[in-house]
């Protein structure tokens, strides 16, 4: 699977819970698996939101 970044930012501005639980809604909202569709990463301070191309040609009306 393909995965694509939607969000990027440095730790110290979000809580990357939240994040990670707005994605997840959204992919809810758009019939897919939560847990298959969006992962959170955490790497030298950053807070990447990656989601899988499906559900990132549907946010972007593709």
């Amino acid at each position: 699977m393909a995965w694509r970044v939607a969000e990027s930012h440095p730790l110290k501005d979000v809580d990357p819970a939240e994040l990670r639980d707005k994605w997840a809604e959204v992919a809810f909202d758009m019939a897919l698996i939560p847990e298959n569709n969006v992962r959170v990463y955490i790497e030298d301070g950053i807070v990447r939101i990656e989601v899988s191309e499906e559900l990132f040609d549907c946010m972007a009306g593709i």
